[in-house]
């Protein structure tokens, strides 16, 4: 009984294939078709059926393919992310370094000795001045 249902299974197979091979190998050349064959969209997915056995068969690949998919999307949305997270972080480091620029022209100009000066005479603390005449060097062979 089972020899009868794989030669018949088989039969039908052939069948199919034949037919495809048939359809197929019409439907691209020109002119060479017989006028009795009528060809109809039916006929084209009836050779193409999918038998349930190798649908099922085809189910590991399938899930293998949609896992490949599934990772390329969830890689390039975590790939966007960090490239979202690291412009902002550069614009971030820009910021802290124009902030640290302008606090340290701020400092060089607090601390020039005119700036110093100014401040003294405002505070009224009148005992440092700017020296008259100029600094001499020690040597010490003298």
């Amino acid at each position: 009984m089972d020899e009868i249902k794989k030669k018949d299974t088989e039969d039908v197979k052939t069948q199919r294939q034949q037919q495809r091979r048939r359809l197929w190998g019409s439907l691209f050349t020109e002119g060479e078709s017989d006028a009795n064959e009528s060809k109809s969209i039916g006929d084209v997915v009836r050779s193409i059926k999918i038998d349930g056995e190798m649908f099922f068969r085809q189910i590991p690949l399938l899930l293998l393919i949609l896992a490949g998919i599934l990772l390329m999307v969830t890689n390039r949305y975590q790939a966007q992310q960090e490239i979202i997270q690291k412009e902002q972080l550069q614009k971030e480091v820009e910021d802290w370094r124009f902030r640290s620029l302008t606090r340290s022209s701020e400092l060089t100009t607090k601390t020039r000795q005119s700036q110093i000066e100014e401040r003294l005479k405002a505070w009224g603390d009148s005992s440092i001045t700017t020296p008259k005449e100029p600094p001499f060097t020690i040597n010490p062979n003298d």
